[in-house]
């Protein structure tokens, strides 16, 4: 499944489902090279559309808005490593639009991430269909394919549209506040580098990191507060997306830490708490 997102080319329609809302998307996915350009198309509703390029947005149609599906963020580790966490099940075959597929369970060990339900184009290898389930057996989220072709991608079909913004991001060379990082990860996630970057030259730099134990993955956030940009600790959850924000205390001023991510409240929360300024994360 894996190795299916970088190596396979196709075109195709999916439906996807959170807090019992539907929206449905069209998808150009091309591969060359290990390089991934894909560009996402809503197709019902108000127009949304997004163009990535190795997991990076270079433009989409609103700065509020963002890809509602990422099939790179479905990239597991070796199973070795994996069963760690999680128990790995075959379930048995199905079809998924129009293509033979292998059910595989992903259910966690623990109470610090949500349980899987994988449909993998049994010849390919490429996700068809994803459930994320929560503790009390209730559907979070549905990815599905309603139709899928491999095919080679054209240019043509990987432009965006006139709609389609250009994203005014400037990456910061140098973090200029201190070092925040949670101290307590749950077990299995590790961080990836922290990027600093700002919309503009006006705009105070956000520092990001993502952290994944190779299904499940959370952001942590941290931005400086001004006089005028108050903000208070807040919680909040759609689908299986849980937001949670922490006000921090330095001597050089105050900062508002953020966990975005597909885990419990319950995980979010204790990571939110954790923060203190340079430490290191515990892994």
């Amino acid at each position: 499944m894996s190795e299916a997102t970088s190596q396979v080319s196709y075109k195709g329609a999916f439906v996807y489902e959170r807090s019992g809302s539907f929206s449905t998307h069209q998808v150009w996915h091309r591969s060359t090279d290990q390089v991934v350009t894909e560009r996402l198309l809503q197709a019902d509703g108000e127009p949304h559309e997004w163009v990535r390029r190795d997991g990076h947005v270079q433009c989409a149609s609103s700065y509020s808005a963002g890809p509602v599906w990422d099939a790179a963020s479905q990239s597991p580790q070796d199973v070795e490593t994996l069963s760690q966490w999680y128990s790995l099940e075959v379930l048995g075959a199905t079809r998924v639009a129009n293509h033979a597929a292998t059910v595989v369970s992903v259910k966690p060990r623990d109470n610090l991430r949500y349980a899987y339900e994988l449909y993998l184009d049994s010849e390919t290898g490429l996700l068809l269909k994803s459930l994320l389930i929560n503790e009390r057996g209730t559907l979070l989220e549905r990815f599905q394919f309603t139709d899928l072709t491999y095919t080679d991608i054209a240019d043509a079909n990987l432009e965006p549209g006139a709609a389609c913004l250009q994203l005014g991001v400037t990456l910061k060379g140098e973090q200029e506040q201190p070092d925040w990082q949670p101290g307590w990860l749950p077990p299995g996630f590790t961080g990836g580098p922290t990027d600093v970057r700002a919309f503009s030259v006006d705009e105070p730099a956000v520092s990001s990191r993502v952290y994944s134990d190779g299904m499940a993955r959370f952001t942590v956030f941290v931005e400086p507060l001004g006089e005028d940009r108050l903000a208070n600790d807040l919680r909040a959850q759609l689908g299986p997306t849980v937001a949670v924000s922490r006000k921090l205390n330095a001597a050089d001023g105050v900062f508002l830490a953020t966990v975005v991510g597909e885990i419990p409240p319950e995980a979010a929360e204790r990571i939110a708490a954790s923060f203190e300024p340079g430490l290191e994360s515990v892994q």
